[in-house]
């Protein structure tokens, strides 16, 4: 025959929760937590930089080989594609929920926006390049004289 337990010692250790249960609930949690930041969608400010600073590198590679081939290199803009493309064939995607402004253009190359074209000696045609989506926004200057090319963060 067993001793019964008395009564209040059971009580209380039936109270409350266990270290290694409250430990599972936070994971859970976290999880969730993680898959629903996951799947929202849109660019955020950190994928705006990375498309703002994958063309600003886009840009002075292509006024590096323009230097060094001693030939004009140009840089566009492909509406349709949603890219900028480089002479060598490079390309820079754009996210559809980021605004793209290329602002003083009014000429098309091969159907093709210009954005900067780059001569053999540094200099280039300039451009002001803004890419924006909701508060943020990032700016690229490519100065005409230079060819250097700079941001401008908003």
């Amino acid at each position: 025959m067993s001793q019964p337990t008395p009564p209040m010692l059971y009580i209380e250790a039936k109270r409350g929760f266990t270290l290694i249960e409250m430990t599972v609930v936070m994971a859970v949690v976290a999880l969730v937590a993680s898959l629903v930041v996951a799947s929202t969608p849109g660019t955020g400010r950190a994928g705006l930089k990375a498309v703002t600073m994958e063309a600003v590198a886009l840009l002075r590679r292509e006024r590096e080989s323009a230097i060094l081939s001693r030939t004009d290199h140009r840089v566009v803009l492909d509406g349709a594609a949603r890219a900028l493309i480089g002479e060598g064939g490079e390309r820079v995607f754009v996210p559809s929920d980021v605004a793209v402004d290329l602002l003083g253009v009014d000429d098309l190359w091969s159907g093709r926006v210009p954005v900067a074209l780059f001569h053999p000696d540094g200099a280039s045609t300039g451009a002001v390049l803004r890419f924006s989506r909701e508060a943020a926004e990032y700016e690229i200057r490519v100065n005409w004289y230079t060819g250097g090319v700079s941001v401008k963060v908003d």
